[in-house]
């Protein structure tokens, strides 16, 4: 089910009431929108909060090409040849003018300043006290996810806060304020959240709008990456023993149209292609809008009508096909192919001699070129079973921003970080294995330091890359750890073999040298500064229309 916005035409884009004075000499132009006129009923507020979500579907956020630009930086994807934008953040050579650092400030102040104008106005409409409290604890939370974007994105968390709709010069131009005073407004935010959502919604309708879930686990991000393991702990706890949701039996109903809002979904950012159809560029306010994504042209091979961008990382690529199925696991028993990778593996990318999957409609080795040195394509939250070239480049598929297996692995760090408990955090992590078809992992071959180590490199990469907005990268500097996986990273070699992909041997891999052999992030390794790349700087557009920005 879709969210109830896609039958709703943004707010800030309608000419909702057209008048005339008696003095039919005075026509009041009809394309003019008050806000004192706009303001006046429950409907109003309503569609203001529906523009508030759709801000997620914008450019920067979920929707479109910053959007999958992020995992480049990460160690979980790889940019093709050919898009600068996408290159230069992977080489960590982004500043204030890139696009990325642009559209992703530009886009979560857009979500912000839906969410104020909600805000401001609700007292001026006759609300019962519940469904007041429930308005503005969505607003509220969708305010609190934006400046979560920003406090985690932009200039050590040092951002401009806004709490009010901007009236005069004064109002719009600000200072960012301390990273302390952004955390305690996030805070605030989702704690009025958390304890005015409801758990689950009765109407259909209503489905995909924020719940009592999806606030509990953006606190439980926001503490764990503060290190307050305890306290994090305790909400993602919440949420486990709730039994509100639960693991899929198929991975891969978390990354197709079919399956959007199921049991694993705690929440998702809704995409259609069916009202508002649009073009490639991905979604877009107005009439003439449209409410698709464009990941699918984006990350989509040559045969399945897009430009394959970015890739999984060839790290990616050998984790997955490291990822073998457990033989003795029912799961498996309907795979009749030679390939033995999972079936997690065969879900999220697609590798030349998968012969358990396709691509495209096509043999998995046919569905794209592995050209250009390219050892694998992302098939998450892609149109890979769709025939038609027309159909497969414009996406309608929802991004799921927070589903319930990353809850799992964070509720496992927490057990690590605070407990040291191993048995409990192991039951988790198979949790997520057994629904892969892998082999479960034994409490008896792991201390603490080294099941961290495999949910750090091994299970969260394989079970969520390219999934969240910036998801890794919020991982890798939570753990301070950006520098130690770029250096292991650039020491590795690879080489493909008749489109398959393999580290590099010397003694079998007789045609290659180290030389010759393939490798990624040594630009990276060499360039990476904590107090440089891991926040992006406050954008041009910001500073070059900000005259108090430094005030």
């Amino acid at each position: 089910m879709k969210l109830n916005k896609l039958n709703i035409v943004v707010m800030t884009t309608i000419a909702m009431i057209c008048s005339c004075s008696d003095d039919q000499l005075n026509i009041e132009n009809p394309n003019n929108l008050s806000a004192d006129s706009f303001w006046s009923t429950e409907n109003d507020v309503q569609q203001g909060l529906i523009a508030t979500y759709a801000a997620l579907q914008l450019d920067g956020l979920f929707g479109g090409s910053s959007a999958t630009q992020h995992p480049v930086r990460s160690d979980t994807g790889r940019p093709n040849n050919w898009n600068a934008n996408a290159i230069g953040l992977n080489k960590l050579a982004f500043n204030e003018n890139s696009d990325i650092v642009k559209k992703r400030w530009r886009d979560c102040y857009i979500g912000i300043y839906r969410a104020n104008q909600v805000l401001v106005n609700l007292d001026k409409i006759d609300l019962s006290v519940s469904t007041k409290n429930q308005i503005e604890a969505e607003a509220r939370f969708l305010r609190g996810f934006f400046y979560y974007s920003l406090y985690r994105g932009y200039n050590g968390g040092s951002v401009i806060i806004h709490t009010t709709v901007p009236e005069s010069s004064d109002d719009f131009y600000k200072s960012p304020s301390p990273a302390e005073d952004v955390y305690n407004l996030i805070l605030s935010d989702l704690e009025f959240a958390y304890n005015n959502l409801p758990e689950q919604y009765d109407n259909n309708q209503d489905i995909g709008r924020a719940t009592w879930g999806a606030a509990t686990a953006m606190l439980g991000k926001l503490h764990i990456n503060e290190h307050d393991y305890g306290v994090a702990r305790n909400k993602f706890k919440e949420i486990l023993d709730s039994n509100l949701y639960s693991l899929t039996p198929n991975i891969g109903d978390n990354f197709d149209e079919d399956h959007e809002m199921n049991s694993e979904s705690i929440f998702e950012v809704a995409f259609s292609t069916e009202l508002k159809q649009g073009t490639s560029n991905g979604a877009a306010d107005g009439p003439l809008g449209s409410e698709a994504s464009s990941r699918a042209r984006i990350l989509a091979t040559v045969q399945g009508g897009g430009y394959r961008t970015i890739m999984p990382s060839y790290n990616m690529t050998m984790l997955f096909k490291n990822d073998v199925m457990d033989i003795n696991n029912p799961i498996n028993a309907t795979r009749t192919g030679t390939s033995n990778y999972s079936i997690r593996t065969s879900m999220s990318i697609a590798i030349a001699d998968d012969d358990n999957s396709t691509l495209y409609q096509r043999p998995s080795n046919e569905g794209g070129g592995y050209n250009n040195f390219e050892a694998s394509y992302l098939k998450k939250i892609q149109n890979w079973t769709l025939i038609r070239e027309s159909d497969q480049s414009i996406s309608g598929i929802n991004e799921r921003a927070i589903r319930l297996a990353d809850i799992k692995l964070l509720y496992a760090e927490c057990l690590l970080q605070s407990e040291n408990s191993v048995g409990e955090a192991i039951e988790q992590v198979n949790d997520i294995r057994q629904r892969a078809g892998v082999v479960l992992l034994n409490s008896v071959d792991y201390d603490p330091e080294s099941l961290m180590e495999h949910i750090m490199w091994v299970e969260r990469p394989l079970e969520l890359m390219f999934e969240g907005h910036d998801t890794r990268w919020e991982d890798l500097t939570r753990w301070d750890k950006v520098q130690e996986q770029y250096d292991r990273l650039a020491s590795k070699r690879y080489v493909l073999v008749q489109k398959n992909l393999y580290e590099f041997d010397p003694v079998i891999h007789t045609n290659f040298t180290e030389e010759t052999a393939l490798k990624e992030f040594e630009d990276a390794a060499n360039s990476y500064q904590p107090g440089t790349h891991n926040y992006f700087p406050i954008p041009s557009t910001e500073q070059n229309s900000n005259p108090d920005l430094f005030n």
